[in-house]
């Protein structure tokens, strides 16, 4: 794990269902020192450890195979956990306020947006 300023020591959870897309959010986390948590492709096994580790934040893609994880947005709401959707579907609207209130990326994103966003989020 790197040691690179705001981010460096958070525990970030990754959820996410493009294998790709996952893993170079691992990279670019572990770069910025993060500590990765996942990442997980399911709202089922996305709760499971919402539920069981402790974590700083989390990075959230808005829909999982089809299946919106507007449910994973309202229990981190509900909770006081940070997160940020990440998502291919730009400014448009997502399922609920929860999700499209949240601070979003929008899928493609540059190294350069994706710490801004982080940085700004999960503020210590």
């Amino acid at each position: 794990m790197a040691d690179h300023g705001p981010l460096s020591g958070l525990r970030l959870l990754i959820v996410e269902d493009e294998y790709m897309v996952a893993t170079h959010l691992e990279m670019l986390l572990e770069n910025c020192g993060c500590e990765v948590v996942g990442p997980v492709a399911t709202v089922d096994k996305a709760l499971e450890l919402m539920e069981a580790e402790r974590l700083d934040g989390v990075l959230l893609d808005a829909n999982l195979n089809g299946i919106s994880s507007a449910p994973l947005a309202d229990f981190l709401n509900a909770r006081s956990v940070p997160f940020v959707v990440v998502t291919g579907y730009g400014r448009l609207e997502l399922a609920t306020e929860t999700l499209s209130a949240a601070p979003r990326i929008g899928k493609p994103f540059s190294k350069a947006e994706f710490e801004k966003v982080l940085t700004s989020t999960f503020r210590r």
